[in-house]
Order: C-alpha cells, then sequence, then structure tokens
C-alpha cells in the first residue's frame, strides 16, 4: 500500500468515527467557567475586604440591596462581562444607571476577582476606583460638615441678634421684655449643645429660638415707645436679617446631605462606598 493510500484510508476513518459518535481524534477545549449573581457580590465584597476592614458578609448584604445583577457574558479569554444597575429609581438629579465589570475566572475553585469597571463607557482597573470614589466622597462628606457648621454659625448669630434688640427694648421700656429670659437660657443651652457638639441639642435650641421669632418683631405693637426708637428699629432689622440668613444656611445645609446621600446610591460610587465607610448621614431637620 503507498503512502498516499495510507493517508486516505486514515483520513476516511476519521470521518467515520466522527460521523458514528466515536472518539475524537482531537481533543476539545474545556468549557469556559460560568459566573453566578451571587459570585458577582462576593467578588466585589473580597475585593473590597482586601483594602478595608469591612466583613465580606455584610458588605454582600449592603450591595444586594443597593444594585441588581442583570446580566453575565462570558467572553473569548474565559472573563465573565457583567452588567449590574442600581436599585434606586430615577429622580430630578439622578437617572436610573447601569454599568459592566470584568471578573477573572479563578485557575481552581470558585472565586472569581473583579479586575475591572466602567465609567463613562471606558473601561479602568479596579484599583483606580477605590481612590477616585474615596476623593469625591470625602469631598460630599466634608461639605456636609462645612454647611453644618455654616448652620450653627448662624443660629448663633440669630440669638446675639435677638437678644441685642430685647436688651435695647429693656433699655427703653425700662422693664424686662417677655422674650429676654427665654433667650437668656436657650443661647446658654446652644452655647452647651455646642461646645459637646450634640447635634440634637442644636437643633432643638434652634427650634426654641424660632419659636421666638414673633414675639421679639411684634413687641413694638406692645409697647408704644419701640415704634419711634431708632436703636432699636435698627437692630430688629438686624435680627430679621439673621433670619434670613440661617434659614438659608439651613437649606444649604440640608441640600448638602441629600446630596451626599444620593451619591451612595448611584454607580460607580456605591459598589465601594459601604466597604469604605460611608453611610447616610441623618440631618434631622428639614429644609424649611
Amino acid at each position: 500500500m503507498t503512502k498516499r493510500s495510507i493517508r486516505l484510508s486514515l483520513f476516511v476513518l476519521a470521518i467515520s468515527l466522527i460521523v458514528s459518535g466515536g472518539p475524537m481524534l482531537l481533543a476539545q477545549a474545556p468549557a469556559p467557567k460560568a459566573m453566578s449573581k451571587d459570585e458577582v457580590f462576593f467578588s466585589i465584597a473580597r475585593r473590597i475586604n482586601s483594602v478595608s476592614e469591612s466583613p465580606v458578609s455584610a458588605i454582600v448584604t449592603e450591595l444586594d440591596g443597593l444594585i441588581e445583577v442583570t446580566s453575565i457574558a462570558a467572553e473569548a479569554d474565559g472573563k465573565a462581562l457583567v452588567t449590574v444597575r442600581e436599585k434606586a429609581p430615577s429622580n430630578a438629579v439622578s437617572t436610573n444607571k447601569s454599568t459592566r465589570m470584568r471578573f477573572a475566572p479563578p485557575p481552581t475553585g470558585k472565586d472569581w476577582a473583579w479586575v475591572e469597571f466602567e465609567e463613562n463607557r471606558k473601561f479602568y482597573p479596579v484599583e483606580k476606583l477605590f481612590p477616585y470614589a474615596k476623593d469625591e466622597l470625602n469631598r460630599r462628606k466634608q461639605l456636609t460638615a462645612n454647611k453644618w457648621a455654616g448652620f450653627v454659625t448662624s443660629i448663633g448669630k440669630q440669638g446675639e441678634a435677638a437678644t441685642k434688640a430685647m436688651e435695647t427694648a429693656k433699655a427703653v421700656i425700662k422693664a424686662d421684655p417677655p422674650p429676654l429670659a427665654a433667650l437668656v437660657t436657650l443661647r446658654a443651652t446652644l452655647s452647651e449643645a455646642v461646645k459637646e457638639n450634640s447635634k440634637d441639642g442644636i437643633i432643638g435650641a434652634f427650634q426654641e429660638l424660632s419659636q421666638q421669632a414673633d414675639p421679639i418683631t411684634a413687641l413694638a405693637d406692645t409697647y408704644s415707645d419701640l415704634k419711634t426708637n431708632d436703636a432699636y428699629l435698627r437692630l430688629i432689622d438686624e435680627y430679621k436679617n439673621t433670619i434670613n440668613l440661617t434659614a438659608a444656611a439651613r437649606k444649604e445645609y440640608v441640600q448638602s446631605v441629600a446630596a451626599y446621600n444620593e451619591i451612595l446610591l448611584r454607580l460607580p460610587y456605591t459598589l465601594v462606598a459601604y466597604g469604605l465607610g460611608f453611610t447616610r448621614i441623618e440631618a434631622n431637620i428639614d429644609e424649611q
């Protein structure tokens, strides 16, 4: 038998084995590993845990309430391309957003590795997300602290302006105006709350101060001498101005808290915020 005949016979035999379902001459490539939705959460949590002290289980629980996995696709190199979506609905500030991430399959076992995240349609190594998110979250959090400090300062100035007006009224009418005693008490309460950094105490003092606004501004209706006293009238105008400034500072503070809390729900920050120690702030007061 010639070499050509041998090659032809082997070819025919191979075709016959394939058609008949017999053993393959060439080994098939193993099927790529499949990634589960649960493993997406655990992979993210393990990666965050590697740079923080947050427990993996706690991070997984938090993520499960904030994002949902909408698709997992196997790529040619064995990686998994995962799409996640925010659970927070769209609002006037933010649109419900989806983003993609890449995960590398484990050589052995089932622990996938989170390797890339997408932002503005471009993929970046996951290592870049931590400083990027931390810087922005810290900036937003610091802004709330600054706005709170501004609000507290405004409350103090409002109390001071009210006291000056009432002390001048006392000099004019030769008697203690009714709001004066309450002002002395609540300013002492405010000072102690600020010293102890008691947010609830400060807000309580502010609410008491606000309740004194009408009695203070209406005092001249009871004492006619006040209506013609230029010094008193000037101080009342200054007091009214501090009320407006405090209202503006209050609004700015509440809005800064809302903006910070909002970003905790939005991608890509929501992926790592909790694990890096960023949690909601309670303003404990509304805008007005």
